[in-house]
């Protein structure tokens, strides 16, 4: 009990001679946050922000670090009704940067990709066809009549406020025509584009996979990577990772509840800053994510790298950034 006591004496002691700015050593090599970064990011950058990102740059700028995700259009709708107080919004593609502008912003930075793959639950039923496709054992196509098949579970996240949602459906319809499949194999796949059964949440999906509850889902592989998932390659092609490819994503599209038709482009991570003029603390966690650090970060966690370029009105790309992407 006399311990107890004596450490608690020594716990208030050492609380207080930090608030007065007279602590030891450690307290002074302690960050001071005396501001904040506020990030809007796609559901699907979560545990990027989360775990790495935000405490990185706090680590760095001595800055506080604050996320919020969801699916990349309704976080960006939110933004623009006010409800988020994002600085910053990182968008899988450029569609959801288009809703901020031109009044919260209009540019983004493409920074690096994230290949869509298809993961699995390695005690699915259907697991051991699932893992000799994954080893190469049996043709890529045979996964897309797998995922046809009756009773197959088959999560994907909506075409409706998410990127990976759309492009999901888009890669269906690429594989469809890569490998002369059966032309009713996407809607025995997909069933209703805008409102099947198997539609869930961007930051539910792959818990509910690795729960039991679906056999496969879409994913990027950024995340199967982090969350330790059994998953299956896509090539180019299909996986709307490659910048090069634009024109061949292009070549698909996607209708809408609304009736928007959305045409396949490359899966970038597209970052903005939020409000004109740009916030200081904004612009500091932009040119993080470019910097040797900040990449190294996308790099380790599972994305594919490239030569960062902008998108939208390059000339209303605040300077400090512009300097940053010369040296990137």
């Amino acid at each position: 009990m006399k311990h107890k006591k004596l450490n608690a004496v020594m716990a208030t002691l050492s609380l207080l001679s930090i608030l007065t700015g007279c602590g030891t050593s450690s307290s002074i090599n302690t960050p001071h946050t005396s501001s904040t970064v506020h990030v809007a990011y796609a559901g699907s950058l979560e545990l990027l922000n989360n775990q790495f990102l935000g405490p990185a740059f706090e680590k760095s700028y001595h800055v506080h670090y604050q996320g919020q995700g969801g699916g990349s259009y309704g976080i960006a709708h939110e933004i623009v009704a006010g409800s988020i107080p994002a600085n910053v919004f990182e968008s899988i593609g450029y569609g959801p940067v288009k809703v901020l502008e031109p009044a919260k912003t209009s540019w983004a930075i493409a920074i690096a990709s994230s290949p869509l793959v298809v993961a699995y639950n390695p005690h699915s039923r259907f697991a051991p066809e699932l893992n000799q496709i994954r080893r190469g054992q049996k043709p890529l196509k045979d996964l897309f009549q797998l995922m046809a098949q009756n009773g197959f579970k088959l999560g994907r996240t909506n075409p409706n406020t998410d990127p990976q949602g759309q492009a999901f459906v888009m890669a269906i319809e690429l594989a469809q025509k890569t490998y002369h499949l059966s032309p009713d194999i996407v809607s025995r796949i997909l069933g209703p584009i805008n409102t099947g059964g198997e539609i869930y949440t961007e930051e539910g999906i792959l818990s509910l996979l690795q729960s039991g509850g679906l056999d496969a889902s879409s994913a990027f592989l950024s995340e199967a990577v982090q969350r330790h998932l059994d998953y299956i390659m896509l090539p180019p092609t299909l996986n709307f990772s490659d910048p090069a490819l634009a024109s061949w994503y292009h070549s698909v599209h996607v209708t809408l509840s609304n009736g928007t038709v959305v045409y396949g482009t490359p899966l970038t991570i597209d970052v903005t800053t939020v409000g004109k003029p740009a916030n200081p603390n904004a612009i500091q966690f932009v040119r993080f994510l470019l910097s040797k650090s900040g990449q190294s970060i996308f790099q380790h966690e599972g994305y594919h790298l490239f030569s960062p370029y902008v998108m939208g009105k390059s000339t209303a790309l605040p300077q400090a950034l512009r300097q940053e992407l010369n040296h990137a």
